[in-house]
């Protein structure tokens, strides 16, 4: 465990989050500890917090080695914590669940809706952390996340970044989105897009030309929006940044002062099926190098003796 090495658990707790009491007992927030490591870790690798790990444990370290700790330590915290409040909003007791009144009125229990905004607070900044740290570890270079399998998967992929699928949908460049999105985009890219574009494809993968070619991008255009399209049908929208439902909502003449309802996820689907279906037909055109003018409907005359149907 990446904490209480000096018996000073709760003390590091509340340096990281502010919201902790230092006074708290350290062990009856050990076992949300140990399952927020397991979510990090399903994230960021295993190679990456046994490095931090070590250094936790070792002799002073450098200043990027105490960094990396520290920010390491930072989402595990915050999401521990969450878990520890949720379950300490009531007491668990012999004869029943029981939710403890002040005897006098200097402290009173929360609303519902209030309960609801801290854990939203909380959880966001849970996945501001991952991300600081997810840039963290790329701009460093820190080998045990370029070199891991995690990383080395994202080379086979058209889009390869929370940053790059930025520019083609709006994820507020969250790299901790990308890596959750990245089975759709494997899949995308197998089923719909790489079989669409045909020959060519392993050049318009190594394609690193800056600005980038119009057939690039409107392939990775259709790869962005397929795959959240398919994402907003499986993924829980609480794994999805704040804003990106809503905004997208909004654009497109729907409300965005409320949560997004089940109806308003599918509808935003269909949109965005419906737009990566236009982006794959640019994609094919642009990959042709023509255009193809289609007749609609036949010229029939009425002094022939047939028509065609």
């Amino acid at each position: 465990m990446i904490f209480n090495k000096d018996n000073n658990g709760a003390k590091e707790l509340r340096r990281l989050t502010g919201n902790y009491f230092a006074s708290n007992d350290f062990s009856n927030i050990q076992a949300d500890i140990e399952q927020a490591t397991d979510d990090l870790r399903r994230i960021i690798g295993k190679e990456v917090l046994e490095r931090a790990d070590k250094i936790y444990q070792g002799s002073p370290a450098s200043d990027l080695e105490n960094n990396l700790v520290e920010l390491v330590q930072r989402p595990i915290a915050l999401l521990a914590s969450l878990h520890y409040f949720r379950k300490n909003d009531i007491s668990h007791e012999d004869s029943g669940r029981k939710v403890k009144l002040s005897s006098d009125n200097t402290e009173k229990i929360p609303w519902e809706w209030q309960l609801d905004r801290d854990d939203a607070i909380l959880l966001e900044q849970y996945y501001l952390a991952v991300e600081r740290l997810i840039r963290f570890l790329g701009e460093n270079d820190i080998p045990e996340w370029t070199k891991s399998d995690i990383c080395k998967s994202f080379r086979s992929l058209l889009i390869r970044s929370g940053r790059e699928f930025d520019r083609y949908f709006p994820i507020e460049q969250s790299e901790r989105m990308f890596i959750l999105l990245s089975g759709f985009i494997r899949e995308v890219q197998l089923c719909t897009i790489k079989p669409a574009f045909g020959k060519g494809w392993d050049d318009l993968l190594d394609e690193s030309s800056v600005p980038e070619s119009d057939i690039r991008f409107a392939a990775c255009k259709a790869l962005a929006l397929q795959t959240m399209a398919v994402a907003f049908r499986r993924m829980p929208l609480q794994l999805i940044p704040s804003g990106v439902i809503r905004a997208y909502m909004a654009e497109n003449g729907s409300r965005n002062s409320t949560p997004a309802t089940l109806e308003e996820v599918r509808t935003l689907s269909g949109w965005l099926e419906q737009d990566a279906t236009d982006w794959i037909e640019r994609m094919k055109k642009l990959r042709d190098g023509e255009q193809t003018d289609v007749e609609l409907l036949p010229q029939n005359d009425k002094r022939n003796k047939f028509c065609r149907l």
